[in-house]
């Protein structure tokens, strides 16, 4: 049997120089020798670049405000349709992700953005009449979603090593958001002189054939157990799970860890506030192409939020003081912080709106007079948006090691966050009042903050020890073996290791 490797001196990195330089993380495709394409961040790449292609290009329309439609009422009851099945779906994603593979979730996760988007291209032809298959494109798209969303936090938390987990995520979201700052240019280019409040049929088939071929992506993928860390361990993955070992693995995932419940109001927040910045502030205010351009700034400045949080958070300098206990307290404070400034601050463009009555005429980017003070809210927005992402993952991430457990974790983090979703669009579909969005905005998310300082002061330890760590035989001393044979070899080893530790 192979030596159990050490888990302190993996956990504290000290490996990494001794295996890294020596293992062979180079990878073959159709002929082609691509280097580096077997370690965590090769991987998160490419998850990016499905976000980027799928709910990216998705993202850029909804951020335009009621999906590109004049007439939000629509969109608000495709995302009622979405997040309700979102939210039943996403509580189990973990044990669909353990049990299909990421290859599926991601494939499968993508082709629901194209159905909604098709939808509403459609309803700009025909009006209420798509209706029904504006509700069935949502439902679909809520299924895809959690699929999506699930597999991509198993990979972001659980591939890259300890020290890596803030950028990783950050890596992830900015591609992602790329598609975002892309998917506004391309209506703010095509509609630039266009009077109407709907985008061209033009962009909603850019949009559609995007993320169509975004679905293809995931084929590109590699196995997770062969993928290999910088400290040269493998992801571990369940051994031959069948679906009732997964769902009793996620019973007690969440039996043994009831304080994580206490994380519940952070993921109900999380997408809490979309709803008024789009359909409540960006859609009512603006012109289409001045919609379209504050969408650009949100996703440009959300990365920059999500990267300043990620690294802070992973803080790359060494220094004995700045553990990860320490980063976490920080954290959570610097949101609680921006929380109560940010969103205080917002209060000047509510105070006085009422739905129904819009600017006359439209607030447009070229009147710099009019438009300045809304553009920086909206910055401040996206900044905030950012870091309460990156800290929300991170601080998943922080919890655990293991994949299977990780994506137990995004998957109840979306699940919880989209039956909340699913509530506010509600409540804007019943013509709640735009303070009433607001204030509910602006507790829930102060709320959530205070309800995660127990987790972020008393559960963040500096090493998660819940994985045992798998070597390739390379970096063990061994003789290499062939790629069809990791799976396999990953699973055994874990096992013995597991029976051996007991």
């Amino acid at each position: 049997m192979a030596a159990s490797p050490d888990k302190t001196s993996i956990s504290n990195g000290e490996s990494e120089t001794r295996h890294t330089s020596e293992l062979n993380t180079d990878y073959h495709m159709l002929g082609v020798r691509i280097p580096r394409y077997r370690t965590p961040m090769a991987q998160v790449v490419m998850v990016g670049l499905t976000a980027f292609a799928t709910v990216g290009m998705s993202s850029a329309l909804s951020g335009i405000g009621g999906g590109g439609l004049l007439n939000t009422y629509q969109s608000t009851n495709a995302n009622v349709a979405i997040y309700s099945t979102f939210a039943a779906l996403a509580f189990f994603g973990g044990t669909i992700y353990n049990r299909v593979g990421i290859k599926v979730c991601l494939m499968f996760g993508g082709f629901g953005y194209a159905c909604l988007s098709s939808a509403y291209f459609l309803t700009a032809h025909i009006g209420d009449r798509a209706t029904g298959w504006i509700v069935a494109a949502g439902c679909i798209e809520g299924l895809s979603a959690a699929m999506l969303w699930t597999a991509q936090g198993a990979v972001t938390m659980g591939y890259p090593t300890e020290r890596m987990k803030g950028r990783s995520f950050s890596v992830f979201w900015t591609i992602f958001q790329m598609g975002g700052v892309i998917g506004s240019i391309l209506p703010l280019a095509m509609n630039w002189s266009s009077k109407a409040g709907t985008i061209n049929d033009g962009s909603f088939i850019a949009f559609i054939v995007i993320m169509l071929c975004g679905c293809l992506i995931p084929l590109l993928l590699i196995p997770s157990d062969q993928v290999i860390r910088e400290d040269g361990t493998r992801v571990v993955l369940p051994l031959a799970p069948t679906w009732q070992s997964e769902l009793k693995g996620m019973y007690k995932a969440m039996r043994n860890n009831l304080w994580f419940l206490s994380l519940f109001p952070f993921f109900a927040a999380s997408n809490w506030f979309y709803t008024y910045q789009r359909n409540d502030f960006n859609a009512p205010n603006f012109t289409l192409r001045t919609r379209s351009f504050n969408g650009l700034c949100s996703n440009l400045f959300n990365m920059i939020g999500v990267w300043v949080m990620g690294t802070m958070l992973d803080f790359p300098f060494k220094s004995k003081h700045a553990t990860r206990a320490l980063r976490a307290r920080v954290g959570i404070i610097s949101l609680l912080v921006l929380t109560l400034s940010v969103w205080g601050g917002g209060y000047v463009f509510v105070k006085d709106s009422v739905r129904g009555v819009v600017p006359e005429p439209l607030i447009d980017m070229t009147e710099s007079s009019r438009y300045a003070r809304y553009c920086i809210m909206y910055i401040a927005w996206a900044l905030y948006d950012g870091a309460f992402q990156a800290y929300a993952y991170w601080l998943m991430g922080s919890l655990s090691n293991n994949s299977a457990t990780l994506s137990h974790y995004s998957g109840w983090y979306k699940s919880i966050q989209s039956a909340a979703a699913a509530i506010v669009w509600r409540l804007d579909g019943l013509k709640i009042s735009y303070k009433g969005m607001y204030f509910s905005t602006w507790f829930i998310l102060t709320f959530a903050c205070c309800t995660t300082f127990y987790v972020a002061f008393f559960r963040v330890q500096e090493h998660s020890t819940d994985e045992i760590p798998v070597l390739p035989a390379e970096a063990r001393g061994e003789a290499d073996f062939d790629d069809e044979d990791h799976s396999k070899e990953a699973y055994v080893l874990a096992d013995t290791e597991k029976k051996t530790a007991v």
